[in-house]
Parts: structure tokens; sequence; C-alpha cells
């Protein structure tokens, strides 16, 4: 049995919370008596509420960004030409949903949390993705308007903008209620990848 530090349990206690309560339903006291710890260390690691509620987020998402840049690098490699972008929402989209299926990084509970802060427009997610994460999102719009050079860069924006709350919905599982019964959960989960992927490439393919 894994013997958490008190750190990553009070991180994975803010998560779960977070989770089931939303962002507004949630405080260092109510963290710390779930962790099973007091103030004091949440204070010590972390100096704040809102410092915490960014580590949270940070700890994941770092990963997450850091695997998409790593797929994009690989296939814009040795070539000048455009990418297909099948092969460049692959890279965007495959990384998230297997997250999203791993509770080791987080699964479905961490997408409950990345779903609440779309949900309730929290200021920590949007904070992170304009100053942590934009250039990662930079580089893929970059990548997709290159391989889409019959579109304005208005519509690309639009589109991937639609895109990426698509890919919050599959996330978050809030499709499940629908899921056929003859498709293990495996096959599920390659089914909406797949899906998925056509999906944003086939939106971008041409001028509507």
């Amino acid at each position: 049995m894994t013997v958490l530090s008190t750190k990553e349990r009070i991180l994975n206690t803010t998560e779960k919370i977070i989770s089931e309560k939303g962002f507004s339903g949630i405080s260092l006291r109510i963290i710390s008596t779930n962790a099973k710890t007091n103030l004091a260390a949440v204070n010590y690691h972390f100096g704040n509420k809102e410092k915490l509620i960014e580590m949270m987020l940070q700890r994941r998402l770092d990963n997450l960004f850091q695997l998409r840049i790593n797929l994009l690098d690989n296939l814009e490699s040795g070539s000048d030409k455009p990418c297909n972008l099948k092969q460049i929402f692959a890279a965007f989209i495959s990384p998230a949903l297997t997250m999203s299926n791993d509770d080791h990084q987080g699964g479905k509970r961490f997408m409950q949390v990345i779903a609440r802060a779309y949900a309730e427009k929290s200021q920590y997610l949007h904070s992170l993705l304009s100053k942590r994460y934009a250039s990662v999102i930079k580089r893929f719009a970059v990548a997709i308007q290159r391989s889409c050079p019959h579109l304005d860069k208005d519509v690309v924006f639009w589109r991937f903008h639609f895109i990426m709350g698509s890919l919050i919905y599959v996330m978050a599982d809030f499709g499940a209620s629908s899921r056929s019964s003859e498709l293990s959960e495996t096959e599920y989960f390659n089914t909406c990848c797949n899906e998925l992927i056509d999906f944003a490439a086939n939106s971008l393919a041409k001028p509507v």
C-alpha cells in the first residue's frame, strides 16, 4: 500500500471535494479536515487556497500539455509541409482522453474538476490556460491554420474553440448514460477517441 505524503493527500482531497461540490464550496478548513491534517500544514505547503487550487490543476495539466507538444513536435519534425489534420487532432485529443480514462492521472474525478471549472467559469483554470499553456494551444492553432489555408483565421479559432468544448464534454463522460450496452469500456473509449478526431478534422476540412 502506497503511503501518500501530506502534500499529496491535501492535493488529492482538494481534487475530490471540488469534483463533488465545485470551486465555491471549498475552504482550507474543509480541505484540512477531510485530508486529516491541520491548517498549519496546508499553509506550509501551499500558502493560500488560490495557490493550492492552482497546484492541484497544474500537476495534471502539465503532463497533459507536455505530451501534446511532444506529439506535435514529432509530427512537425523533418518536414516543412503542413501536417495532416487528423494527426494534429490525434495529438491534441488522444492524450486528454487517455488521461480521463486513467485513475493514476486523475481519471474521471479530475475531468469532473475540469468540467466544473468551465461551467463555473473558474478564474483558476482560465488563468492557467491563458498564461501557462497558451503557447501550446497557439502551436496547435498555427498547425491547424497551416493545414487549412482555405479557412480564415477567425473561422479556425471558432471551430477549434468548439472542438475543445466537445472534448471537455467527452472527457467528463457526460454522454455515458447513452452508451450502448454492447460496447465494452475499451471499445467505448476507442470509439469516442476515433469519432471525436474524425469530427474535429472534418469540421475544418472545408468551408461551410
